[in-house]
């Protein structure tokens, strides 16, 4: 049985028209535009289910961005100043992995067209 990846989550949530795309990159998480990732308890659990998907994408856009580790990739995200706890992080980096992958789809969709 195949491991469900982010990717796939998204996809799942796309057709059922719970997430569009365009709103995930344009407002990001943390305007509740993902009904199934506002409450810590949702976002907690989204990543312990994605944690080696989220930490190998932070790896490779860690070395992309040119940074010295991944802490300092992460310090970076919009939000990470008003993190004081694990729930926090976890959130943090759960919508991060959401937000990249709505990225990544959009831009798949956009060299298809092209």
């Amino acid at each position: 049985m195949n491991k469900e990846t982010i990717k796939q989550w998204v996809e799942d949530r796309v057709k059922d028209e719970e997430i569009h795309l365009e709103d995930v990159t344009e407002h990001g998480c943390v305007s509740g535009c993902v009904s199934s990732l506002i409450y810590y308890s949702d976002t907690v659990k989204f990543y312990d289910k994605f944690e080696d998907e989220i930490w190998n994408m932070l790896e490779e856009d860690t070395n992309q961005f040119g940074n010295d580790n991944i802490l300092q990739t992460i310090s970076q995200f919009n939000g990470a100043r008003n993190v004081g706890g694990l729930d926090q992080f976890k959130n943090l980096l759960a919508w991060y992995s959401v937000e990249e992958t709505c990225r990544k789809i959009l831009d798949e969709k956009e060299k298809e067209v092209a």
